[in-house]
């Protein structure tokens, strides 16, 4: 190859730099470290495909809102009892009369409740079935559909256990016959669906049992303006209105409800809500897979661009010639990884559309994630290949002229460039950390919680440099194999820093996205609260557990003789609400939660189902609170006091003298959800606070077979279940099949890029270990030298990786209220252990096969 001097001109040095790029691209070692690339733009591309599958279009949420039809408006206009027949033969003639064509009117109620123990609702939508209204929901699996009164199709009827042929009794004995199952590709609850004049043939006594028993209309149409929906559905609700004495409706609140199929929006949301799962990924992964590309061939770079400035190449040109040809491979693992990502994206859209069973969103926008990718990868090379040029100029200095310490003026200059360089870093590693701290006070979701951790993540990236040379100082000389471990990371600190960056940045993604999970999950749980403790019963209004129960109910639930002999006693509420919905209170000065109240400390006890210690017992017989200990500003001894404020709504009516209060612990129930603790009724009434004449009757010591027979006896008598309040545990929290497709996503990315990365950093170390041999030094020696390295480099990432994983964690926890913050330990361990494992097991393989191909 002809010498080229640095002064020639632009355009021949960039014709001689894509010539080297050619030559130089043909190494195996450059080739063999562009795998991380791979292995990247395979997450980013199945990642979007997952999410895009999770999540509905527009056009699927039409299917499943709207079915065949064009628009729809109702739901919450007004609302039916149960036995009105007036109500849809109007609007069916309004609508016949305004020239609708296709049109469907629905009936839904919310309310239905099957004859089963717990007590269970369900939801019943009534309409022509026979039109097919819902064709890409609604799967009929067997029978036909309803065409009359009483008639039923169950979706999902492996939930409730029905065929065919068979009867279902709702609302105490009200028999309706299943003529079909259904799948229901929208939803994995039971739905019954009605065939026409149900709603109008049920007993409009009904509402006696189940007070709030009532269905709502929905209308849907095609081809008619949206006006003339509108209109006839308002003239029928007013006309309704009026012979029902109630106030009508205004055309205003109907349209408010209008839904058009032209203007429905998708559902794709869950890249917007995950964005540790594809977002922060999709931007730090490329350009961390592209460093460490440059990282792992840092020192054969320099080397090379020293061999062709000895041939009289300019070194800027060698520069640009190794970046180009690190870009080219680059590029081209890229396309074949995001060409791989599509496949494996299509298999997990199959498999998660298998398993959900509904239907999966569009993968519409598959150009964008694969050209943000590309421009990623670009931009990230050129400042890679900027930095080389930059040091590649030290070199190139003339030694002519030297300071007093001996420098070249050339070292002088680069010297300094360094120190500005690491001066910008620490600055911005300073603002990146104070951003973190400004935006951890403004978290208040866990999508929000997710870009947190992307700040934290570049904020420890960019301090990188000093976690590796606090860790240099850390590993201890004791022998010559460790000294020349230690010694071997400082000389290549760039190979071992790029390293360190990608394995923290997976380390912290992965490790987070389980510790937010399972505080997501845990979370949830803990606002999963059964009604009652176990062996009790409550007995209460079935819309709210602050108010009696109605004296049919008291006198079925008695006539079960189940109570008898049981303890028993009223939860009165401090509380009032009158016909027109105004309240009056007694709580807390700067809380909105209310006090219960019993006759006795005897009650308090069988109530919290624990005795109560001396200093409780002589606070409530002494005219005082017990606080809940889990509540806001609970006392934490014995003297404290408060008063009580008393409020008519918003208005402030008095307040109360100090009264002494203790905490004491309540296992987390419904029926003290909305209370800040309880007291004494005898000292609400001397305090003259709000009280109803009755409340709610608790009843203790049964069994919890015999609770489910009274609640039983309630429904099977006609009435709503839910006035018995019975133990019923909770069922755990599932986590979105969203969240469980990211978090695996980011294990395996772990696990894949730690072989990958280890494996490469050993194939670049190969001269290292042949001078190592050369020296004279035994094979093994040289194993656990490299051994040692990936061990270190491995733990400090682990190190750091929980500081990203656990920060955001803990913020998200103390941010938002109710947040319980959990960590996995065993999940996190297990997840460690596998990705040491899998660290060994690459480095081993590598080491062995250096070793065969050596002695070869």
């Amino acid at each position: 190859m002809k010498p080229r001097s640095a002064e020639a001109p632009a355009g021949q040095q960039l014709r001689l730099a894509f010539r080297l790029a050619r030559r130089l691209g043909r190494s195996r070692a450059l080739i063999r470290s562009t795998l991380t690339v791979f292995v990247g733009a395979v997450f980013v591309m199945a990642m979007f495909i997952v999410l895009k599958t999770l999540s509905l279009s527009g056009e699927q949420v039409a299917d499943r809102d709207m079915g065949r039809f064009d628009a729809s408006v109702g739901y919450g206009s007004v609302q039916l009892p149960p036995g009105d027949d007036a109500f849809v033969p109007e609007l069916r003639e309004r609508l016949q009369q305004a020239g609708f064509t296709d049109a469907l009117v629905m009936l839904s109620a919310f309310d239905v409740q099957l004859d089963t123990t717990p007590a269970r609702n369900v939801t019943m939508f009534e309409a022509d079935w026979s039109s097919n209204p819902y064709p890409r929901r609604y799967d009929l699996q067997s029978g036909r559909w309803p065409t009359g009164p009483g008639e039923v199709v169950v979706t999902e009827p492996h939930d409730v256990r029905t065929v065919p042929g068979k009867e279902l009794t709702v609302l105490g004995d009200v028999r309706l016959k299943v003529v079909g199952t259904a799948d229901d590709l929208s939803a994995s609850t039971t739905n019954l669906l009605a065939g026409p004049g149900t709603w109008a043939a049920l007993d409009e006594n009904l509402v006696k049992g189940f007070p709030i028993l009532a269905t709502q209309p929905l209308l849907l149409w095609s081809g008619a303006e949206p006006k003339s929906g509108i209109t006839a559905f308002s003239a029928a609700i007013s006309n309704w209105e009026k012979k029902q004495n109630r106030k009508s409706e205004s055309d205003i609140a109907v349209a408010n409800t209008l839904s058009l199929r032209a203007e429905g929006s998708g559902e794709g949301f869950w890249i917007e809500k995950t964005p540790a799962g594809y977002t922060v990924p999709a931007l730090l992964v490329p350009l961390g897979a592209v460093l460490l590309v440059f990282g792992l061939n840092d020192r054969r770079f320099r080397r090379t661009a020293g061999s062709l400035a000895s041939l009289g190449i300019s070194r800027r040109t060698a520069a640009a010639g190794l970046t180009l040809a690190t870009l080219a491979w680059s590029l081209i693992a890229a396309t074949a990884g995001a060409a791989a990502g599509l496949g494996v994206g299509a298999a997990a859209r199959l498999l998660v559309s298998h398993l959900r069973e509904r239907p999966a969103g569009p993968i519409d926008g598959l150009a964008d994630p694969a050209l943000r990718l590309l421009i990623l990868i670009v931009l990230t090379s050129l400042v890679a290949g900027l930095a080389l040029a930059r040091d590649d100029r030290r070199h190139a200095a003339a030694p002519a002229n030297r300071d007093k310490s001996g420098r070249s003026t050339g070292e002088v200059a680069i010297s300094k460039t360094s120190r500005r360089i690491r001066d910008t870093r620490q600055v911005l590693a300073v603002l990146a950390w104070c951003a973190t701290a400004v935006y951890a006070v403004r978290v208040d979701s866990p999508a929000m919680a997710m870009t947190l951790t992307g700040i934290v993540t570049v904020a420890v990236l960019l301090v990188i440099p000093e976690a590796f040379a606090l860790t240099l100082k850390f590993i201890p000389e004791k022998g010559p194999r460790s000294r020349l471990a230690r010694r071997q990371l400082a000389a290549d600190s760039r190979r071992a820093s790029a390293s360190l960056a990608v394995l923290t940045v997976l380390f912290g993604a992965s490790l987070g996205f389980l510790a937010l999970l399972d505080t997501l999950l845990r979370t949830a749980d803990t606002q999963r609260h059964p009604d009652v403790l176990s062996g009790q019963i409550l007995l209460a209004d079935s819309t709210s557990d602050r108010f009696a129960p109605t004296k049919s109910v008291l006198r079925a639930a008695e006539a079960t003789g189940l109570l008898d002999g049981h303890p028993r006693f009223e939860i009165t509420p401090a509380y009032t609400m009158d016909s027109k919905y105004s309240t009056r209170s007694a709580t807390r000065p700067g809380s909105d939660t209310i006090f219960l109240t019993v006759k006795s400390p005897a009650d308090a006890k069988r109530l919290l189902g624990h005795s109560l210690s001396r200093d409780q017992l002589a606070t409530l017989t002494e005219g005082g609170l017990l606080i809940w200990s889990d509540a806001p500003g609970a006392p934490e001894g014995t003297s404290a006091r408060t008063s009580l404020v008393v409020r008519q709504d918003d208005k402030t009516l008095g307040r109360t003298p100090e009264l002494p209060m203790v905490a004491v612990d309540a296992a987390p129930t419904r029926w003290r959800a909305g209370s800040d603790g309880i007291m004494l009724r005898s000292t609400a009434s001397e305090l003259r606070l709000p009280m109803p004449p009755q409340g709610p009757i608790m009843i203790t010591g049964l069994a919890d077979t015999q609770t489910e027979a009274v609640q039983q006896a309630l429904i099977t008598s006609g009435h709503d279940g839910r006035a018995a309040r019975i133990y019923v545990p909770p069922e755990p929290a599932v986590a979105p099949a969203a969240l469980l497709a990211t978090a695996v996503a980011l294990v395996l990315l772990v696990l894949a890029t730690v072989l990958t990365a280890i494996r490469g950093q050993i194939r670049t170390l190969r001269g290292y270990m042949a001078g190592l041999t050369a020296l004279g030094l035994p094979p093994a020696w040289t194993r656990r030298i490299l051994l040692y390295q990936q061990a270190a480099l491995v733990a400090v990432s682990t190190l750091l990786g929980l500081v990203i994983a656990l920060l955001p964690t803990v913020i998200i926890a103390n941010r938002i209220s109710g947040f319980v913050l959990s960590v996995p330990w065993a999940q996190l361990a297990t997840l460690l252990a596998a990705i040491y494992l899998a660290a060994l097991l690459a480095a081993t393989r590598s080491l062995l096969r250096l070793r065969s191909q050596r002695e070869g």
